[in-house]
């Protein structure tokens, strides 16, 4: 479990990322392109966004991480205080400017709030989907972190390369379902949930200074608790909102990349969300 403000510091934590930079000029010593970084879901990596980034690397500078316990990352342990402390050391020493745009998806998305509640001062905007705080018996169920990530690992060994796509509504990417079956043990999953259910609207409410988008994907997120964090964020900025994309699915990142991508660049660029992101909030609500 996170245990913020009971520590003495940390040294900074380097977690592995790869970068991916639009074409630059002649004679440029540094990229003028806004950096946005991308945090991947729980038992994921990197190449969950490998659909993603094409639709965006013609402008923006491009950080894909594996958080800690994950893949290029596995020797750091899990936690929120982990996640912070990397994501905060390669934004100061790897990031023009000291300050990005952070897309996050299902324990990204719970990581990227994190971070913006700690850090706001390092968060140009925040784009985040599938990581509402948790209510009823999904707060139960991840509460059971134990017996969750026991289910999770069977699952995993037992599932087909066939089910495993077709649960996700996408063709394979190369690489990506070995890194997920690598990451899914108990090692890991345990202190994600741990952490996962530690999130609640009173932490949303203490966010500060940071534009967000919440988005649930309308097929399998709870668009309930989508609202509800929305209003939380919206309380405290009101140029916080929060969207539904009724065709997506929780790892949408796959099955629809380039309309996730679309409403990345949109938030960032402060535009109007494509007609697809429905909004969850009314002017009054």
């Amino acid at each position: 479990m996170s245990s913020e403000g009971s520590n003495p510091k940390q040294a900074d934590l380097e977690i592995a990322y790869t970068c991916l930079s639009p074409s630059q000029n002649p004679g440029d010593k540094e990229s003028s392109h806004p950096t946005i970084i991308f945090l991947h879901g729980g038992e994921s990596c990197h190449l969950e966004f490998s659909r993603v980034v094409p639709f965006l690397t013609d402008e923006y500078e491009i950080l894909l991480v594996d958080l800690p316990g994950h893949s290029r990352s596995k020797a750091i342990p899990f936690s929120f205080d982990n996640a912070i402390n990397a994501l905060s050391h390669l934004i100061k020493t790897q990031v023009k400017g000291g300050k990005a745009h952070i897309v996050g998806l299902s324990l990204g998305g719970f990581v990227g709030l994190e971070f913006a509640r700690r850090c706001s001062e390092l968060v140009l905007s925040l784009w985040c989907t599938g990581c509402a705080p948790f209510s009823g018996y999904r707060l139960w169920l991840r509460s059971q972190s134990r017996l969750l990530s026991g289910i999770i690992v069977v699952a995993g060994r037992l599932a087909t390369e066939r089910i495993f796509w077709a649960s996700l509504g996408a063709e394979p990417i190369p690489g990506l379902r070995t890194e997920v079956k690598n990451n899914q043990n108990m090692t890991l999953l345990r202190p994600v949930f741990d952490e996962l259910v530690s999130v609640t609207l009173e932490n949303l409410a203490e966010i500060r200074g940071v534009r967000i988008a919440i988005i649930a994907g309308g097929k399998q997120d709870n668009v309930e608790d989508t609202v509800k964090a929305g209003k939380v964020l919206r309380s405290k900025n009101p140029e916080c909102k929060a969207f539904v994309v009724r065709k997506a699915n929780h790892w949408w990142s796959l099955q629809l990349p380039e309309v996730f991508a679309q409403g990345v660049r949109a938030w960032i660029e402060g535009s109007e969300m494509p007609k697809v992101y429905e909004p969850l909030l009314t002017a009054v609500s």
